[in-house]
C-alpha cells in the first residue's frame, strides 16, 4: 500500500509505532501503546502537515502530467 493511499488514521498508528519503538529502546519494560499515543500527539501536528504537503505535491505532479 503506497502512502497517498492510507488513510490518515493508518499513518496516525504508523507514527504511534515509530515513537513506541523509540522510547521502548533501551528500557526493560516496553512502553505501552496508549502511553505511546501521548507521546505521539505532541510530534503529530508536524507529520501530519509533512504527509498533506506530500499528498498535495503528488497530486499536482500527477494533475501536471496529464
Amino acid at each position: 500500500m503506497t502512502e497517498e493511499t492510507r488513510t490518515m488514521r493508518q499513518q496516525w498508528f504508523d507514527h504511534v509505532r515509530k515513537i513506541r519503538v523509540k522510547v521502548s529502546k533501551g528500557k526493560k519494560d516496553k512502553v505501552t501503546h496508549r502511553e505511546a499515543m501521548k507521546l505521539a500527539s505532541e510530534s503529530w501536528a508536524d507529520v501530519k502537515s509533512k504527509i498533506l504537503r506530500a499528498n498535495k505535491r503528488k497530486a499536482n505532479k500527477i494533475a501536471k502530467e496529464t
